[in-house]
């Protein structure tokens, strides 16, 4: 998977982690939509709202700009980060 990299992500909104593929092309603002949407329908909960979600690195606690895409921050596979 070239296009993706493997995450760790803690959804400190439902106190739980998940490992996630995110794609290289899309911007952080995307990848949260998608993040949400597939955490909902993994756990057949009602949609999360992603509107006023950030991410943010576990280790750094960096919060990553909304419009800056995946292959161009420091998210690499492995990397652990909290949406909150």
């Amino acid at each position: 998977m070239k296009n993706k990299v493997l995450t760790e992500i803690y959804v400190a909104q439902l106190d739980e982690t998940f490992n996630v593929y995110l794609p290289l092309n899309k911007n952080i603002a995307n990848s949260i939509e998608l993040i949400c949407k597939a955490i909902s329908e993994y756990k057949r909960i009602e949609k999360i709202n992603y509107n006023n979600l950030a991410l943010y690195n576990r280790e750094t606690s960096l919060k990553y700009i909304p419009n800056l895409l995946i292959k161009e921050s420091n998210i690499r596979n492995g990397v652990r980060l909290i949406l909150m």
